[in-house]
């Protein structure tokens, strides 16, 4: 626990997850609570504290809407510019808007979400990429068809932005615990 990064609460927060995630057992022990100065040096900051415990979900957030801004507008001009809502279509441009807005995805994760963790990061992130890349197509489709408004020309964009939103979920657990762990450095 010496060399574990963190302080404060996110550091409390931080350590019990890894001790989950190494299936070290934590047992709850009382002890006499001692406080100086009427505690002014321990105070939990509800907004402070709170994003800092929360700051990697947050950054990938971040990350996650600037890579679905990119893809949702070039999927959106490409179905457009297209005009038709078939499989073959949302397929052709849903790889091309994720293809391009991978690129941002992956730099902005590597570097600022995860800080360059992992090893072979490009190689199992394009993994997850192609797998993601078919998903969101068959799932755009397949809510598109499922819609009330399926016919209407927006009613791709809005079911991918449904499916994705499920892959995005997913995809933080994948690259948090798979693509980027920690411990692994390239």
């Amino acid at each position: 626990m010496i060399n574990f990064p963190g302080e404060r609460f996110e550091f409390e927060f931080d350590m019990l997850l890894e001790a989950k995630k190494y299936d070290v057992t934590i047992s709850e022990q009382p002890i006499p609570t001692i406080y100086l100065d009427g505690n002014s040096s321990s105070h939990f900051r509800v907004i402070r504290d709170s994003v800092a415990i929360y700051s990697r979900f947050l950054k990938f957030s971040a990350s996650g809407l600037m890579s679905f801004l990119v893809d949702i507008g070039l999927f959106t001009l490409l179905m457009s510019l297209i005009g038709n809502h078939s499989l073959r279509t949302i397929m052709v441009a849903t790889v091309i808007a994720r293809l391009l807005s991978a690129i941002v995805n992956y730099l902005l994760n590597r570097h600022m979400v995860f800080g360059n963790a992992g090893e072979q990061t490009l190689l199992k992130y394009g993994a997850l990429l192609a797998v993601q890349t078919v998903a969101s197509g068959y799932l755009t489709h397949g809510l598109t068809v499922l819609l009330p408004f399926g016919s209407a020309h927006w009613a791709p964009t809005v079911a991918k932005m449904l499916g994705d939103f499920c892959l995005f979920l997913i995809s933080y657990y994948i690259q948090k615990n798979l693509i980027f762990k920690e411990g692994q450095h390239v």
